[in-house]
């Protein structure tokens, strides 16, 4: 997960998008949003659905940042395994956390 939160703070870095204003479309403080991004607050699944609509990415753009995730064609298919690669390893590093969490 927390490659996660340092990839959404990287893409609204790049976008020049101040936490103030994703805050603003989520509805949240400022305060709230860094919560977050701190790993003081648990990010669900829906609120990091909301975080990629208003930084205009797709999810599995911000897990497997800086690579964009494209549907691979033939010819690509080793690019197509790289990105999969990458994000099962995330999402396996997610998965521990939570189950870190849950244990504690």
């Amino acid at each position: 997960m927390e490659n996660i939160l340092k990839n959404i703070e990287a893409i609204r870095k790049e976008k020049r998008i101040t936490q103030e204003a994703i805050a603003s479309k989520l509805g949240i403080k400022q305060s709230s949003y860094s919560s977050y991004i701190t790993r003081e607050s648990d990010i669900t699944y829906s609120r990091l659905l909301q975080i990629s609509e208003a930084l205009g990415v797709s999810i599995i753009d911000i897990i497997t940042w800086p690579e964009k995730y494209i549907l691979a064609s033939s010819e690509e298919h080793c690019k197509e395994c790289e990105v999969r690669d990458a994000t099962i390893t995330n999402l396996n590093k997610y998965i521990e956390l939570l189950e870190r969490k849950q244990g504690a």
